[in-house]
């Protein structure tokens, strides 16, 4: 009878104790979501489901869905680089690079974060900003010209990422299909700087990274404005 007792207990199945929710797990849960899927596809209930529970549950950590978004803008953006590495003038402009150039990296790997990035600005954001005002005042630029220079960089990276998430096309077939309709579309005669273009692109010529390319243009003027200064 023990025996039987014991078999029967043991073929029982235990639960598996579940991972407590946190503030973290449900922030990290919806990122993962929006990458997969995109913001539009996020919701409580979708977060709910993937964590393993119920939706009223993630109101203990979350006060609503505008806190959630505001939680992800800050996780994302604390993966961008804000530290410098080297300070002084001969190393801004690679200080600057490097910072910009991480920073386009996360919008690039969460496609959702442009189009939300200027909702929120948490202790992440400020502390790259801080690094890219720092890089410059140190490196002797003037108050207006260090200003200047930040807006024309976090306006670049903020277009340009947006831009970038909003094209019609997520393929290599389906860009080349847009760029030989508007070939067929096009007025010779008429568009024929505008088909140079496309064409350009259509060929593959385009090798380097246009952001890095219009980088280096902002980075340039500023090079240029700075000895200006001196």
């Amino acid at each position: 009878m023990y025996v039987c007792q014991l078999v029967r207990s043991s073929s029982i199945p235990q639960k598996t104790k579940k991972e407590p929710l946190t503030r973290e797990r449900i922030v990290n849960a919806a990122i993962s979501l929006a990458n997969e899927k995109g913001l539009e596809s996020l919701s409580m209930r979708a977060i709910a489901k993937s964590l393993g529970f119920g939706v009223m549950s993630l109101y203990n950590h979350v006060s609503d869905k505008n806190d959630l978004l505001d939680a992800m803008v800050e996780a994302a953006t604390a993966k961008i680089e804000s530290q410098n590495a080297q300070i002084g003038k001969q190393f801004w402009k690679d200080e600057l690079r490097s910072k910009m150039i991480s920073a386009y990296g996360v919008m690039s790997n969460h496609r959702w974060l442009p189009g939300i990035w200027n909702r929120f600005a948490g202790p992440s954001k400020h502390q790259f900003h801080e690094s890219l005002l720092r890089t410059m005042r140190e490196a002797s630029f003037s108050e207006e010209l260090a200003c200047r220079g930040f807006h024309a960089l976090t306006m670049h990276l903020g277009g340009f990422a947006l831009q970038a998430t909003e094209l019609p096309f997520s393929t290599k077939q389906e860009f080349v299909a847009l760029c030989n309709r508007f070939l067929e579309e096009l007025d010779p005669n008429e568009f024929h700087y505008v088909r140079e273009h496309i064409q350009f692109h259509l060929e593959g010529k385009d090798r380097s990274s246009d952001f890095a390319y219009m980088l280096d243009l902002i980075l340039d003027g500023l090079e240029r404005k700075l000895a200006e200064e001196e």
